[in-house]
C-alpha cells in the first residue's frame, strides 16, 4: 500500500475509479468509517450518503454503502444534494455522520468523499487518522477477496433511498435566514451544473425573485465545466444581458459563492465580507467587531475592516479553520477570498453558497440599494495568483535557494504587500500569491517566484 495520506485537508480526493477512490479502497473506507462509529456507539444510527451530479458519485456511493453494511450499518442516500444539505440534515435524521461524494470545484473526472459528524462538524485529524489507520489494516484481509473487491461480500445492502432530502434542506435555509422578502429582486443564477441545480432556483423562487439560471443541465460530465465559481464571466454575461440585480456562481457542490453586481464585476468572497460586515456593524450584529478570514484575504479587506474600527483575524487556508475560529471565539462571520462564507451559529458554522447569496440578497431588498453599493469603500489591493504544479511536495524550507528569493522578494515589497506560498490540499499543485500597492512588482515577483518553484520542484 501507498504510504501517502488517505485524508487531504477536505477529505479524500483523486481521480474517481483510482487509487484511494478504487472500488476495493472505497469499500475498504466505509468499513473502516463503520468500525469508527463502532467505537464511538453510533453503530445503531444511519449513515447520510448524498453529493454532487458527477458519473462516478453512485458507483461511489455502492462501494461505501458497501463497506458500512459489513458493520451491520444502514446508509440513508439522499441523492443529489449540496455539502452543506448532507451536513445540516445529519440531527434531522438522528443520523451518525455524513459522507459527501463531491470533489467541489474539481472537474468531472475527480471525486472525493467529506465526512462529517453530529451537528455538521467536518472529520477532526483524530478521527481521520483511526479510520485511516483502519483502512491500511484492511487492505490485507481484502487482499484477493474477489466477492469483498466487488463490494458485496456476501453482506445485504443497506442502503435505503429518501428523495425528500432537498425540502428538508430548503426549509433550514429559508428558517435560518428568517423568511426574506425577495419581492422585486432579479437574480442570475450560475449552478455549475452540480449539486445546486434543482433546489438553487426553488430557493429564490419560494423568496419572492425572479430568476434567470444557467448551469442547471448535468449530464454527469459537465460539472464545472465552463460554468460556475471558477468561470464567473458567464455569470457575469447572464446579468448584463437581463438586467439582474446581481448574480451568483456556485460550484459543484454549491458551498462557495462568487457573485457579480449589476454592472456584471466580480464580487469575491472578501468582497462579500466587506459587504456584510458593515451591514452587521451598522445594525450592531457583527460580534467581537472582528472578521475571520485567512492567510489568503486580501491586503484590501483588512484595510477596509481597520478603517471601521474591526479587526481582520487571519486563520490557515481552508474552511474548517475559519470554523473553528468562529466558535472557539463567539464570532458571526468568517470566509475565505474563494467564496467559502460562514455565518456563524445559523448553520451551524457551515458555509453554504446559497445561504451566502440569500443573506446578501436580504440586504439589498431591506436598504434598496445595488450590490456595488453595498461594497462603497471596499477595494481590492493588488494581488496576483499562480499554481505551478509539481512533482513532489518537499518542505519549501528545504528547497535550496528557496528562503533567498522569498527574503528578497519580501524585502521589496515591505510592509505594503504579502507573499504567500503553499502547497493544495486537494491538488498536485504549489500555490503562489503576491499583493501589495504596486500591481507592476506584484506581478513580477509573482513570476519570479513562479519561475523559481517551477525549476526546483515542477513536474515535467
Amino acid at each position: 500500500m501507498a504510504t501517502e495520506a488517505l485524508f487531504g485537508t477536505d477529505g479524500v480526493r483523486g481521480h474517481a475509479g483510482v487509487g484511494p477512490l478504487a472500488q476495493e479502497s472505497v469499500v475498504r473506507l466505509g468499513q473502516a468509517l463503520g468500525d469508527w462509529l463502532r467505537a464511538h456507539g453510533d453503530a445503531a444510527k444511519p449513515a447520510l450518503i448524498g453529493g454532487d451530479t458527477r458519473a462516478s458519485r453512485e458507483e461511489i456511493t455502492r462501494a461505501l454503502t458497501a463497506g458500512l453494511s459489513r458493520n451491520g450499518i444502514r446508509s440513508i442516500d439522499l441523492g443529489v444534494l449540496p455539502t452543506a444539505g448532507l451536513a445540516l440534515l445529519i440531527d434531522d435524521y438522528d443520523a451518525s455522520c455524513a459522507a459527501v461524494i463531491s470533489a467541489s470545484h474539481n472537474p468531472a473526472q475527480d471525486n472525493g468523499i467529506k465526512i462529517f459528524t453530529g451537528h455538521g462538524a467536518k472529520f477532526a485529524d483524530a478521527e481521520a487518522h483511526f479510520v485511516e489507520e483502519r483502512w491500511r489494516a484492511l487492505a490485507a484481509a481484502l487482499a484477493g477477496d474477489s466477492p469483498d473487491a466487488r463490494g458485496d461480500g456476501g453482506h445485504r445492502d443497506l442502503r435505503e433511498f429518501h428523495p425528500e432530502g432537498g425540502e428538508r434542506y430548503l426549509a433550514r435555509l429559508i428558517a435560518a435566514a428568517g423568511r426574506p422578502d425577495l419581492r422585486g429582486l432579479v437574480i442570475a443564477l450560475d449552478l455549475a451544473h452540480g449539486a445546486a441545480h434543482a433546489v438553487g432556483p426553488t430557493l429564490f423562487l419560494r423568496l419572492g425573485a425572479t430568476v434567470h439560471v444557467i448551469g442547471d443541465q448535468p449530464d454527469g460530465k459537465n460539472i464545472n465545466a465552463g460554468f460556475g465559481s471558477l468561470h464567473p464571466e458567464a455569470v457575469a454575461e447572464l446579468v448584463r444581458a437581463r438586467g439582474a440585480h446581481f448574480g451568483l456562481a456556485v460550484d459543484g457542490d454549491a458551498d462557495r459563492s462568487i457573485l457579480v453586481d449589476e454592472a456584471g464585476r466580480v464580487v469575491d468572497g472578501d468582497g462579500i465580507l466587506a459587504a456584510v460586515a458593515a451591514d452587521q456593524l451598522a445594525r450592531g450584529s457583527l460580534r467581537g467587531r472582528t472578521v475571520v478570514g485567512t492567510v489568503m484575504s486580501n491586503f484590501g479587506l483588512g484595510l477596509f475592516l481597520e478603517a471601521r474600527g474591526l479587526e481582520l483575524m487571519r486563520t490557515p487556508v481552508g474552511d474548517r479553520h475559519v470554523s473553528a475560529a468562529l466558535k472557539e471565539r463567539g464570532l458571526s462571520l468568517g470566509g475565505e477570498p474563494s467564496g467559502h462564507v460562514i455565518f456563524g451559529a445559523d448553520l451551524e458554522f457551515l458555509g453554504d453558497g446559497l445561504y451566502t447569496a440569500v443573506r446578501v440578497a436580504e440586504i439589498l431588498a431591506r436598504r434598496k440599494i445595488a450590490l456595488s453599493a453595498a461594497l462603497a469603500g471596499f477595494s481590492r489591493a493588488p494581488q496576483v495568483n499562480t499554481q505551478i504544479r509539481v512533482s513532489s511536495r518537499p518542505k519549501l524550507e528545504t528547497v535550496p535557494g528557496f528562503k533567498e528569493i522569498l527574503s528578497l522578494s519580501e524585502e521589496r515589497l515591505g510592509n505594503q504587500g504579502r507573499i504567500v506560498i503553499r502547497y493544495s490540499g486537494t491538488e498536485p499543485v504549489c500555490r503562489v500569491m503576491v499583493e501589495g500597492a504596486d500591481a507592476t512588482l506584484v506581478q513580477a515577483l509573482t513570476d519570479q517566484l513562479a519561475d523559481f518553484l517551477r525549476r526546483a520542484i515542477g513536474a515535467s
